[in-house]
């Protein structure tokens, strides 16, 4: 792929949105980044190249949150996760573009609505179950593998955490076990290629100049409108490269 000043811009100003979001609310960068690269790039550079980013960041979050982590409910789900990573990984590097961007679609759709729906639907007794954890965390582990997103998991454990310390501390160490694991997996897959880490370099210096503007400018706008409007850019990016990749086969 050709890494045009056309090209090296549009991956700038796309992390540079996804970043000031992630800034803003805390979460949802590959959500909102994912969907709208996948317009003129393929998954196979997206997803390992964001990794090269998520990879430290996630590193430091979890060492600050080193005191909160739940072992023994955390490291099953870790492994399940793990274990999702591996076919994720595998269908990345041999489906068809079109394909893999449909689903993407249809995921970042599926939980901007789980998102935009949760305080309607109260958390039903039974829900957490052990194996109904493992369950979501492999489905998670895949969608981490194929598209970078592994919020499955997040969405799940939200609404049956005890308390924000505890989901925060575990968050923290699965993303972090879930990155390294797929860095030497996708190193193994031959998917960390020259473009992939033209990537990481184009959007090194947009994800921390957002995520600077994202924290300064969050304490000054409503937590709650910032997340609606989060959501509504998760659909409407989700359904756009629906609509493209369905009708354009690209």
């Amino acid at each position: 792929m050709a890494f045009t000043p056309g090209i090296i811009a549009f991956i700038f100003l796309a992390q540079c949105l996804a970043y000031t979001v992630k800034g803003l609310i805390g979460f949802g960068n590959p959500l909102i980044s994912a969907p709208i690269l996948s317009m003129r790039l393929d998954n196979i550079v997206i997803t390992p190249g964001t990794l090269l980013l998520d990879c430290p960041v996630n590193g430091y979050i979890t060492w600050k949150n080193r005191h909160s982590f739940q072992w023994r409910r955390i490291l099953p789900l870790l492994l399940a996760n793990l274990c999702g990573v591996i076919p994720g990984a595998l269908l990345l590097r041999f489906s068809l573009p079109w394909v893999i961007k449909t689903v993407l679609g249809v995921v970042v759709v599926f939980l901007g609505l789980e998102m935009a729906t949760r305080d309607h639907r109260p958390v039903r007794a039974g829900w957490d179950l052990p194996w109904l954890r493992l369950v979501v965390a492999f489905f998670s582990g895949v969608c981490a593998g194929l598209f970078g997103i592994n919020m499955f998991i997040v969405a799940y454990l939200q609404r049956t955490a005890r308390d924000y310390s505890e989901f925060k501390g575990s968050m923290c160490f699965l993303f972090l076990g879930e990155n390294l694991f797929r860095l030497c997996t996708y190193a193994v897959g031959g998917l960390l290629t020259r473009d992939v880490l033209l990537f990481g370099l184009v959007s090194v210096p947009a994800a921390a100049l957002s995520m600077f503007f994202g924290n300064w400018l969050g304490p000054r706008l409503d937590e709650r409108k910032l997340q609606k409007g989060a959501i509504v850019l998760f659909i409407f990016g989700g359904v756009s490269i629906i609509v493209k990749s369905l009708l354009f086969h690209t």
